[in-house]
């Protein structure tokens, strides 16, 4: 089995330490795993001095020539998008926003000859970005989460190389283009648009292999292979999971290394997590917290601290006034008046 990052970074983001993070982790876990890194032109100018450090962690590394008509973000779709014309047998495609959690050996059973993970671990219509999902696949011209329950994520892909898997890249790639010229960029919805148009011919792998810690992924947790941090939606928290913090990423850009400390995390993946932690699942509070009020508030709070404060209080005291009403209103209950 082969495992493939594709990367594609400049000195403005932390893609890279990422990257590195992720290859430290699968390092620690699969010593002797053939890892090979795909890479375009302009990212490898760039991976000198600390940034070159991952040299030591791939077993290869395969230099990308992308056409320069496309951005750093669409030339990392592009590759990945075509990955069976660089890497040849089987292989396990591995975002960066990733940490390995233990060995990795696997043999998936020969019926399968793309594997994937369902986005968020639920079907679409249990989605809370259903509607954005349909909305963005209507603007690309396509319809497979109009006509489909299925969304699978892009983050883990495994990949038998026989002739239905490279015609499925094909398809996907084209797809993905013609999503492009219309302002998609994302690969997700060429993905599931592939895959609807192929008959579905993504199996559906148990979510150990890509557990979405940040929604519903705490099910797989405690028997993750790996653990895929980041989300989109969640651009404006602060990440509950210490590997994903912004100070582990600017340890490693800072130093090109892996600290004693961020080491020491590595080796306990699964509860690497901040104390001051909640897990909430009810409903309402879900549909709060992915609402734009919710993350308006969080905004404020960062930004115009106090007109976050002068709103909080105000809602504090409507909150007390209604619970006293409510207990008044007990009181007047319980004794008959």
């Amino acid at each position: 089995m082969k495992y493939v990052y594709v990367l594609t970074s400049s000195d403005t983001d932390y893609y890279y330490e990422q990257f590195f993070l992720s290859l430290a982790s699968m390092r620690l876990y699969n010593p002797d795993a053939e890892v090979i890194a795909l890479i375009d032109e302009r990212t490898k100018q760039n991976l000198t001095g600390k940034r070159s450090g991952y040299e030591k962690l791939v077993s290869e590394t395969k230099i990308i020539n992308v056409p320069d008509i496309y951005s750093q973000k669409e030339a990392s779709r592009w590759i990945k998008t075509t990955i069976p014309h660089y890497v040849s047998g089987e292989f396990f495609f591995i975002d960066c926003d990733t940490i390995i959690s233990e060995m990795l050996e696997n043999r998936f059973p020969a019926g399968i000859n793309i594997g994937a993970i369902l986005d968020t671990h639920v079907t679409l219509d249990a989605h809370h970005h259903k509607k954005y999902f349909q909305d963005e696949d209507i603007a690309a011209g396509f319809d497979s989460s109009l006509k489909t329950n299925i969304r699978y994520n892009g983050g883990l892909i495994y990949c038998r190389s026989d002739s239905p898997a490279v015609a499925f890249y094909e398809k996907w790639h084209s797809l993905w283009k013609e999503g492009l010229k219309k302002g998609c960029s994302q690969d997700m919805p060429s993905l599931n648009q592939a895959n609807y148009e192929m008959g579905n011919i993504i199996t559906e792998l148990d979510g150990k292999w890509n557990c979405q810690i940040s929604h519903n992924g705490i099910n797989f947790l405690h028997s993750a292979k790996i653990i895929h941090y980041y989300a989109t939606s969640l651009l404006l928290l602060a990440s509950p999971y210490k590997l994903a913090s912004s100070d582990v990423l600017l340890s490693i850009r800072e130093t090109g290394e892996i600290s004693a400390e961020i080491s020491e995390l590595l080796r306990n993946p699964l509860s690497a997590f901040e104390n001051n932690t909640r897990i909430v699942s009810d409903i309402y509070i879900l549909d709060v917290f992915d609402s734009p009020m919710f993350k308006l508030l969080v905004w404020l709070r960062d930004f115009h601290n106090f007109t976050y404060k002068i709103i909080n209080g105000t809602l504090r005291f409507l909150v007390n006034i209604l619970k006293k009403n409510e207990m008044y209103n007990k009181r007047k209950l319980r004794d008959g008046k």
